[in-house]
């Protein structure tokens, strides 16, 4: 049986469901989270890395925002999936490799944006 926990993460006009659970890859070309627009859910392997977790994390974030604000509609940049997952990736990637060498960004840019009315 699956063990899940769920948290509740607000993209745009969305309540996404966060579900972390147990993986349930049947071979090593499964993926580590998805994003599902239908149901309003992220759900990623509790199992992974801090890292591939994070990273995981940032990357179905990406695909709820490239979603939810039609970047990946008819006509729009990321409007077929091979397009939407290298986009997605690589800026996945990148910022979870600025967040972990530069750990104040983070804290800094949280500061701001309580500021922020």
């Amino acid at each position: 049986m699956k063990k899940s926990t769920e948290k509740i993460i607000k993209i745009g006009y969305q309540n996404i469901t966060l579900i972390e659970q147990e993986s349930t890859f049947q071979n090593s070309f499964d993926s580590y989270g998805e994003f599902d627009h239908r149901k309003n859910t992220i759900t990623i392997s509790k199992d992974l890395s801090d890292l591939d977790y994070s990273c995981t994390l940032i990357h179905e974030i990406i695909h709820a925002v490239c979603y939810y604000y039609g970047l990946t509609q008819n006509g729009q940049p990321l409007d077929t999936e091979n397009k939407e997952e290298i986009v997605v990736n690589n800026i996945s990637n990148g910022i979870t490799a600025v967040l972990k060498e530069n750990p104040n960004v983070l804290k800094d840019l949280l500061k701001k944006l309580h500021n922020v009315r």
